[in-house]
């Protein structure tokens, strides 16, 4: 009798890019991206690109960033090229979205979620889905659950409402009586912050810490190193190690 094992070798490959987690000591399970040496996406897998339901401008940034990994001769030129890309993407957020048109800063700035049970059932739980299903309760049958509304969540098609009935819902959702103008705004109501922060966070799993831990300056200055990375970083380059 023969007792034999098969074992199933992928590769090789040309590029491989894997992330690293924003927190110290912590390893990204099973996300990469991989690429054939035609340079054609052999696997993609784990990003929030694949996934639905995640922040459109996260998505969009990521479709862009991945095959610029395959650019350049050296470390460095790769990391100038992939920077490339997320300083185009935080430009957009810098400017407020300057130079989109509101249904493309609605699509870049939405996360389309759904709910597996009725709006009730979930009692007084707090999160985004709840809120935004709620807010559109009473926006679209002037009905709002018992729940009370704590979370900052808006949905998008209240700026397609007649003007009155967006400033009259948008005063409420947002406890500001005297909103009105430019106030009703959607670029002067959003938490560019927050958005900001999204960005800054899949930049560094992608980018920036990466690129530290193969001793590359950062190719983003504008998205600084989390603190125990400065230390590694210190760590990796000491000559007299």
């Amino acid at each position: 009798s023969e007792c034999s094992i098969f074992f199933e070798v992928d590769g090789p490959y040309r590029c491989m890019v894997i992330p690293a987690s924003t927190e110290e000591g912590k390893l990204l399970k099973k996300r990469y991206a991989v690429f054939n040496f035609d340079g054609s996406l052999a696997e993609l897998k784990g990003f929030e690109l694949k996934r639905r339901g995640e922040l459109e401008l996260v998505k969009r940034f990521q479709s862009q960033v991945f095959d610029r990994f395959l650019d350049g001769t050296s470390l460095a030129e790769c990391y100038d090229s992939v920077a490339n890309i997320a300083n185009h993407w935080l430009d957009v957020i810098d400017s407020r979205g300057k130079l989109l048109t509101d249904d493309e800063l609605f699509d870049l700035i939405s996360e389309n979620r759904s709910m597996s049970r009725q709006l009730d059932d979930y009692g007084e739980q707090k999160g985004t889905s709840q809120t935004t299903a709620r807010r559109l309760g009473e926006f679209l049958v002037q009905k709002l659950s018992k729940s009370p509304v704590t979370e900052r969540a808006i949905p998008t098609s209240i700026w397609q409402a007649e003007p009155e009935v967006m400033k009259h819902f948008l005063r409420k959702w947002l406890k500001s009586p005297g909103l009105d103008g430019d106030g009703l705004d959607i670029r002067n109501i959003l938490d560019w912050n927050y958005y900001s922060d999204r960005l800054g966070k899949t930049i560094q799993k992608i980018i920036t810490i990466p690129a530290a831990l193969q001793k590359v300056d950062n190719p983003v200055p504008r998205v600084p190193h989390p603190d125990w990375l400065e230390s590694k970083v210190t760590e990796l380059n000491d000559r007299f190690q």
